[in-house]
């Protein structure tokens, strides 16, 4: 069975497909999610990791999120970034849930880039005034940051959040996103900006 054939059977929901579809892909979202894990510095046990795969192929069956899928060929790649984000989202939900400690203006918004200072928090705070302890509440601060970067544009918010989030080079983004490496650094750039932008409006309206 091709790989498009077994996608539309899955999407359709056929459950012997979904069976192969789970087998075939199984060690491709179990290495992610270990992956996003390491970066994270989170350290769960055999049976938790397997219960983050499950809730994986889980999300994708419930909300038939293969259906989102534009190209076949790109299925690994955004089955990757899938799986990292649903691992992101349950280690945060698990071990930074009741967090409320003041966030430095050093830190880095990619956690698997730590040494990079182009996604340090200060970056993206246009202005002194605003790089107060009165804004730098984690929750507020970085949830603000999520919800702006979700208002742009789909192809300037994904190549954003694979740069900022998941630590991806220009490289790597225009070979997921199938766009030169010129577009995507000209979609970065121009997000970073508005991204600036919103937040500087953001924390003047408040």
């Amino acid at each position: 069975m091709t790989t498009e054939e077994l996608l539309i059977k899955c999407v359709n929901h056929n459950r012997a497909a979904w069976d192969i579809f789970i087998a075939r892909y199984k060690n491709l979202v179990t290495k992610s999610v270990r992956y996003k894990m390491t970066s994270l510095g989170v350290t769960f046990s055999q049976n938790e990791s397997r219960d983050i795969v499950q809730q994986i192929f889980f999300e994708l069956w419930t909300k038939n999120k293969l259906k989102k899928l534009r190209k076949v060929v790109c299925l690994k790649n955004w089955l990757t970034i899938v799986s990292l984000n649903i691992t992101l989202n349950y280690c945060k939900e698990k071990t930074f849930r009741n967090s409320r400690k003041l966030v430095s203006l050093e830190k880095n918004l990619c956690r698997d880039d730590e040494k990079h200072e182009k996604n340090l928090l200060r970056k993206f705070l246009s202005d002194e005034k605003y790089n107060s302890a009165r804004v730098l509440e984690s929750y507020e601060t970085l949830e603000a940051i999520k919800r702006e970067i979700s208002k742009l544009e789909y192809r300037r918010a994904l190549a954003l959040k694979l740069n900022i989030y998941h630590g991806k080079t220009q490289k790597d983004i225009a070979g997921i996103m199938n766009i030169p490496t010129g577009t995507v650094a000209t979609l970065i750039k121009r997000s970073k900006e508005l991204l600036r932008e919103n937040l500087r409006t953001f924390y003047e309206n408040r």
